[in-house]
Protein backbone atom coordinates (compact mmCIF):
# COMPACT_ATOMS: atom_id res chain seq x y z
CA UNK A 1 0.00 0.00 0.00
CA UNK A 2 1.16 3.51 -0.78
CA UNK A 3 2.69 5.59 1.97
CA UNK A 4 2.98 9.30 1.25
CA UNK A 5 5.48 9.63 4.09
CA UNK A 6 7.66 6.91 2.54
CA UNK A 7 7.71 8.78 -0.77
CA UNK A 8 8.50 12.09 0.91
CA UNK A 9 11.30 10.45 2.93
CA UNK A 10 12.75 8.98 -0.28
CA UNK A 11 12.54 12.36 -1.99
CA UNK A 12 14.27 14.06 0.91
CA UNK A 13 17.18 11.62 0.58
CA UNK A 14 17.07 11.47 -3.25
CA UNK A 15 15.41 14.65 -4.61
CA UNK A 16 16.04 13.87 -8.27
CA UNK A 17 13.50 11.75 -10.13
CA UNK A 18 14.43 9.95 -13.35
CA UNK A 19 11.91 10.81 -16.08
CA UNK A 20 12.34 7.90 -18.50
CA UNK A 21 11.34 8.40 -22.14
CA UNK A 22 12.88 5.34 -23.84
CA UNK A 23 14.75 2.07 -23.32
CA UNK A 24 18.15 3.81 -23.14
CA UNK A 25 16.87 6.10 -20.41
CA UNK A 26 15.36 3.15 -18.57
CA UNK A 27 18.67 1.26 -18.54
CA UNK A 28 20.45 4.39 -17.24
CA UNK A 29 17.80 4.97 -14.55
CA UNK A 30 18.10 1.38 -13.32
CA UNK A 31 21.83 1.93 -12.69
CA UNK A 32 21.46 5.44 -11.24
CA UNK A 33 21.09 6.38 -7.56
CA UNK A 34 17.56 7.80 -8.05
CA UNK A 35 14.90 6.25 -5.85
CA UNK A 36 11.88 7.14 -7.98
CA UNK A 37 11.27 6.75 -11.71
CA UNK A 38 8.59 8.43 -13.81
CA UNK A 39 7.85 6.04 -16.69
CA UNK A 40 6.95 8.38 -19.56
CA UNK A 41 7.03 5.83 -22.36
CA UNK A 42 5.42 2.42 -22.56
CA UNK A 43 2.99 0.29 -24.51
CA UNK A 44 0.53 -2.31 -23.33
CA UNK A 45 2.96 -4.99 -24.45
CA UNK A 46 5.99 -3.71 -22.48
CA UNK A 47 4.47 -1.86 -19.51
CA UNK A 48 4.46 -4.79 -17.07
CA UNK A 49 8.04 -5.77 -17.93
CA UNK A 50 9.32 -2.18 -17.56
CA UNK A 51 7.60 -1.66 -14.22
CA UNK A 52 8.98 -5.00 -12.95
CA UNK A 53 12.54 -4.08 -13.99
CA UNK A 54 12.28 -0.81 -12.06
CA UNK A 55 10.80 -2.47 -8.98
CA UNK A 56 13.41 -5.26 -9.13
CA UNK A 57 16.11 -2.67 -8.36
CA UNK A 58 14.09 -1.36 -5.39
CA UNK A 59 12.89 1.88 -7.01
CA UNK A 60 9.38 3.28 -6.89
CA UNK A 61 7.73 3.72 -10.28
CA UNK A 62 4.99 6.10 -11.33
CA UNK A 63 3.39 5.39 -14.70
CA UNK A 64 2.34 8.41 -16.77
CA UNK A 65 -1.08 7.20 -17.77
CA UNK A 66 -1.44 9.33 -20.90
CA UNK A 67 1.85 8.06 -22.28
CA UNK A 68 1.01 4.36 -22.30
CA UNK A 69 0.18 3.56 -25.91
CA UNK A 70 -2.94 1.45 -26.27
CA UNK A 71 -4.40 2.34 -22.88
CA UNK A 72 -7.49 4.52 -22.44
CA UNK A 73 -7.46 7.42 -20.03
CA UNK A 74 -10.33 6.38 -17.76
CA UNK A 75 -10.99 4.57 -14.45
CA UNK A 76 -11.00 1.16 -16.17
CA UNK A 77 -7.42 1.78 -17.29
CA UNK A 78 -6.50 2.59 -13.69
CA UNK A 79 -8.03 -0.67 -12.49
CA UNK A 80 -6.03 -2.57 -15.12
CA UNK A 81 -2.79 -0.85 -14.13
CA UNK A 82 -3.38 -1.47 -10.44
CA UNK A 83 -4.40 -5.13 -10.84
CA UNK A 84 -2.09 -6.25 -13.64
CA UNK A 85 0.94 -3.98 -13.41
CA UNK A 86 1.14 -2.84 -9.78
CA UNK A 87 3.23 0.36 -9.95
CA UNK A 88 3.67 2.62 -6.93
CA UNK A 89 1.32 5.09 -8.55
CA UNK A 90 0.34 7.13 -11.54
CA UNK A 91 1.24 10.48 -12.99
CA UNK A 92 -1.51 12.23 -14.94
CA UNK A 93 -2.60 15.53 -16.42
CA UNK A 94 -6.24 14.43 -16.07
CA UNK A 95 -7.75 15.72 -12.80
CA UNK A 96 -10.72 13.33 -13.04
CA UNK A 97 -8.39 10.34 -12.67
CA UNK A 98 -6.85 11.45 -9.35
CA UNK A 99 -9.85 10.49 -7.20
CA UNK A 100 -10.38 7.18 -9.03
CA UNK A 101 -6.70 6.25 -8.65
CA UNK A 102 -6.65 7.06 -4.94
CA UNK A 103 -9.80 4.97 -4.41
CA UNK A 104 -8.05 1.85 -5.67
CA UNK A 105 -4.87 2.45 -3.67
CA UNK A 106 -2.58 4.07 -6.24
CA UNK A 107 -0.44 7.03 -5.32
CA UNK A 108 -1.22 10.08 -7.41
CA UNK A 109 0.83 12.86 -8.93
CA UNK A 110 -1.06 15.59 -10.77
CA UNK A 111 1.04 17.02 -13.60
CA UNK A 112 0.33 20.73 -14.18
CA UNK A 113 1.49 23.14 -16.84
CA UNK A 114 1.93 26.73 -15.66
CA UNK A 115 1.58 29.06 -18.63
CA UNK A 116 0.43 32.30 -17.00
CA UNK A 117 -1.06 33.73 -13.79
CA UNK A 118 -4.49 32.30 -14.64
CA UNK A 119 -3.03 28.78 -14.77
CA UNK A 120 -1.65 29.26 -11.24
CA UNK A 121 -5.16 30.10 -10.03
CA UNK A 122 -6.60 27.11 -11.92
CA UNK A 123 -3.89 24.86 -10.48
CA UNK A 124 -4.72 25.89 -6.92
CA UNK A 125 -8.45 25.27 -7.42
CA UNK A 126 -7.70 21.86 -8.92
CA UNK A 127 -5.50 20.87 -5.97
CA UNK A 128 -8.19 21.93 -3.48
CA UNK A 129 -10.83 19.79 -5.16
CA UNK A 130 -8.80 16.72 -6.21
CA UNK A 131 -6.18 16.36 -3.46
CA UNK A 132 -3.45 14.43 -5.28
CA UNK A 133 -0.63 13.08 -3.14
CA UNK A 134 1.90 15.25 -4.99
CA UNK A 135 1.88 17.69 -7.86
CA UNK A 136 4.41 18.16 -10.62
CA UNK A 137 4.67 21.75 -11.88
CA UNK A 138 5.95 22.26 -15.40
CA UNK A 139 8.03 23.78 -16.78
CA UNK A 140 10.35 23.35 -13.85
CA UNK A 141 12.54 26.26 -14.88
CA UNK A 142 10.12 28.74 -13.33
CA UNK A 143 11.08 28.74 -9.64
CA UNK A 144 9.42 32.16 -9.31
CA UNK A 145 5.92 30.60 -9.10
CA UNK A 146 6.75 27.86 -6.60
CA UNK A 147 6.55 30.05 -3.44
CA UNK A 148 3.13 31.37 -4.49
CA UNK A 149 1.80 27.87 -5.03
CA UNK A 150 3.31 26.69 -1.72
CA UNK A 151 1.70 29.59 0.18
CA UNK A 152 -1.72 28.59 -1.10
CA UNK A 153 -1.52 24.79 -1.22
CA UNK A 154 -0.15 22.15 1.14
CA UNK A 155 0.48 19.48 -1.53
CA UNK A 156 4.20 18.70 -2.01
CA UNK A 157 5.60 20.04 -5.28
CA UNK A 158 7.84 18.34 -7.82
CA UNK A 159 9.33 20.55 -10.56
CA UNK A 160 9.80 19.06 -14.00
CA UNK A 161 10.41 20.02 -17.57
CA UNK A 162 13.23 21.83 -19.34
CA UNK A 163 15.64 21.44 -16.40
CA UNK A 164 19.16 21.13 -17.76
CA UNK A 165 21.66 22.15 -15.08
CA UNK A 166 22.64 21.36 -11.51
CA UNK A 167 22.19 25.04 -10.67
CA UNK A 168 18.54 24.93 -11.78
CA UNK A 169 17.97 21.91 -9.54
CA UNK A 170 19.57 23.69 -6.58
CA UNK A 171 17.50 26.84 -7.20
CA UNK A 172 14.30 24.80 -7.29
CA UNK A 173 15.12 22.93 -4.09
CA UNK A 174 15.89 26.27 -2.42
CA UNK A 175 12.41 27.63 -3.20
CA UNK A 176 10.78 24.58 -1.67
CA UNK A 177 10.11 21.83 -4.18
CA UNK A 178 10.47 18.34 -2.69
CA UNK A 179 12.04 16.97 -5.87
CA UNK A 180 12.96 17.64 -9.48
CA UNK A 181 12.11 15.29 -12.35
CA UNK A 182 14.36 15.30 -15.37
CA UNK A 183 15.04 13.11 -18.37
CA UNK A 184 18.69 14.24 -18.36
CA UNK A 185 20.58 11.15 -17.19
CA UNK A 186 23.69 13.26 -16.51
CA UNK A 187 21.75 14.97 -13.69
CA UNK A 188 20.53 11.78 -12.00
CA UNK A 189 23.82 11.29 -10.16
CA UNK A 190 23.86 14.66 -8.38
Amino acid sequence: MFSKNKVLDLLEAHPIIAAVRDETGLRAALKSPVAIVFLLDATLSNLKERVKRIEDVQKLVFVHLEMVAGLSKDPAALEFIQAEIGPSGILTTKPNLIHAAKNIGLATIQRLFILDSLSIHTCLKMMQSNHPDLMEVMPGIIPKVIPEIKRNCQIPIIAGGMISTKEEIIDLLKVGVVAVSTSRADLWDL
